[in-house]
């Protein structure tokens, strides 16, 4: 991947991943999903 940029969140994302981030007790990264991907790219899930 390249040119990653974090991911811009509102207060419920960013609450959604904290949470999650407490019950995994791990630390996670949002990054922005490129545009620039090809579409069929098993490395990107669209959910």
């Amino acid at each position: 991947m390249k040119d990653n940029k974090f991911a811009d969140l509102d207060r419920e994302q960013l609450e959604e991943i904290n949470e999650l981030e407490d019950r995994l007790g791990i630390t996670l990264v949002a990054y922005e999903i490129s545009t620039t991907f090809d579409s069929t790219s098993s490395e990107i899930s669209s959910t």
